[in-house]
């Protein structure tokens, strides 16, 4: 059975998941971060907790933490499992991954790395029933701070078909026979099109946001953008034609030209840029989340739904439950509730000088469904017989 991943930590009430994602074509890896282990370590032997999902190789692919293992073979152990989505066919997906608990330095562990064997996802998990066992985990120096961080790499075969291997958990690297028969060189496409970008070389359009020009290239915003971001770049109220018969200038006057920058990086390499700094990232997502609300880009919009789910706490949940009555952004808004259902968040934010009153003015429809929500939960205890 599930568990929720979304840990509350004490004191500010920050969601416990942290995740960063690189991406390649075929291949990316993604880190995550659980805080609360000995709350997680509850759960009983066969019960795990989901620590979040990803994107490699046009699937989703989700990691299940058993604290006290998978099955009954296992409950002296921890077990990871990586699942991708249900939503496709049951035949089987060829890709192997590599778990490494992460240092204090934020490097791989290597003592503490395991790597499966090419195996088959399908309608089953794939994954690593005896990871190690727990009461060496708990000794370790991965965890810190009843914390801990994993990184997860996965190579994705090209396409689905059923590889020899198919048992269900496994360690080793595969033969260079099998790597061969699954495995391409990794794509080159995304850094292409980002030099494409920024060198310039080619580009027919030219866009005034806020003051600065960008070059870009029409049929790749053309095959890129949803109907309403083509009519934005191609209709004929923004066009004007300049010497060049054939080149577009366009300007936008709703949008900061940093997050156009990066609305232009997604669609040339249908990935984020790369921020360390935790408020220029927030930041930058907001800007994505408004552009991709109002132009109807499904996928940059779940992409920074995710990166601000899990950046919901005090300072940050005014914010994000603006940002869901401005725009239809339903992950983002069950994470808002989620935060404000906690007691402990709700009197922290009741204590906030003014916090409530704006929260109340701006945000009052979310509000209003955590009010019914607590208020009908309230009636079913007290109807509830009494023991």
């Amino acid at each position: 059975m599930a568990t929720s991943a979304l840990l509350l930590t004490a004191g500010a009430g920050r969601l416990s998941r942290s995740t960063t994602v690189v991406m390649g074509a075929t291949s990316g890896h993604h880190i995550f971060r659980l805080k609360g282990y000995s709350q997680a370590k509850e759960l009983a032997n066969g019960r795990y907790m989901t620590l979040g999902s990803f994107h490699v190789g046009g699937h989703s692919w989700s990691l299940q933490f058993y604290p006290n293992g998978e099955c009954s073979d296992y409950k002296d152990h921890i077990s990871f499992y990586l699942s991708r989505d249900r939503n496709l066919s049951c035949s089987g997906m060829p890709a192997r991954f590599k778990l490494s608990f992460l240092g204090q330095d934020g490097q791989a562990v290597p003592t503490y790395s395991r790597t499966t064997k090419t195996g088959s996802f399908n309608k089953t998990e794939f994954g690593i029933g005896k990871f190690m066992e727990r009461e060496e985990f708990e000794k370790s120096p991965c965890l810190e701070d009843d914390s801990f961080a994993i990184r997860c790499d996965i190579s994705v075969a090209s396409k689905e078909e059923e590889p020899a291997t198919t048992a269900k958990d496994l360690a080793g690297d595969p033969t260079p026979a099998a790597a061969a028969a699954y495995f391409l060189p990794k794509s080159d496409l995304q850094k292409d099109l980002a030099e494409l970008l920024w060198s310039k070389q080619g580009a027919d359009v030219t866009i005034e946001v806020g003051g600065e020009t960008f070059h870009a290239h029409k049929w790749l915003l053309a095959a890129r953008s949803s109907p309403e971001f083509r009519e934005k770049f191609f209709g004929p109220a923004t066009q004007k034609k300049t010497s060049a018969a054939t080149h577009i200038h366009i300007q936008i006057d709703d949008m900061e030209p940093e997050a156009f920058k990066s609305l232009l990086h997604f669609m040339y390499t249908d990935t984020l840029p790369k921020i360390d700094d935790e408020e220029a990232l927030t930041r930058m997502v907001t800007g994505l989340l408004a552009a991709a609300g109002r132009y109807k880009l499904e996928k940059l919009m779940t992409m920074c739904e995710e990166i601000l789910c899990e950046r919901v706490d005090m300072s940050t949940v005014e914010a994000s439950l603006v940002l869901c009555e401005q725009h239809h952004c339903p992950e983002l808004k069950a994470a808002c509730m989620e935060f404000l259902a906690a007691p402990e968040n709700l009197k922290a934010i009741a204590a906030e000088d003014g916090l409530l009153q704006r929260m109340n003015k701006s945000c009052h429809t979310v509000l209003m469904e955590i009010f019914m929500k607590k208020l009908v939960e309230k009636e079913a205890a007290e109807a509830a017989p009494k023991l």
